[in-house]
């Protein structure tokens, strides 16, 4: 009796879950945003941007040392030097924009959770 229970819960479960388990990745993080309906849905979203922030935050972070290291030994660099100054400006500028944007989405995805919560 308590394995044909088992397996019905089981057989449910896998039927009504594999939306929600699907993995936010950048490929369908468009589709996710656009299929997005339940509070659930919108904090695996803002999950997904806080991420994306955080990942950004140790790529900047990693782009201002390679900066500092230039500014303190840009002897070491010869002619290359401001090629490299410049790319890694460009890449700093980048990533903190992108660091806001994330955070930006993050916010707006748990202020809709918010809204969705309270409407139920």
């Amino acid at each position: 009796m308590q394995s044909k229970l088992f397996f019905s819960i089981l057989i449910s479960l896998s039927l009504l879950t594999p939306g929600a388990l699907m993995a936010i990745d950048p490929a369908n993080v468009k589709d996710a945003e656009a299929e997005a309906r339940t509070n659930f849905d919108h904090v695996k979203l803002a999950e997904y941007y806080e991420n994306e922030a955080n990942a950004m935050k140790a790529k900047a972070e990693e782009q201002k040392q390679l900066l500092r290291d230039y500014h303190d030994h840009s002897e070491y660099y010869g002619r290359e030097g401001q090629d490299f100054h410049a790319h890694h400006s460009a890449l700093l500028k980048y990533y903190t924009e992108a660091v806001d944007r994330n955070t930006e989405m993050a916010m707006s995805h748990r202020n809709m959770s918010r809204k969705v919560k309270g409407l139920k």
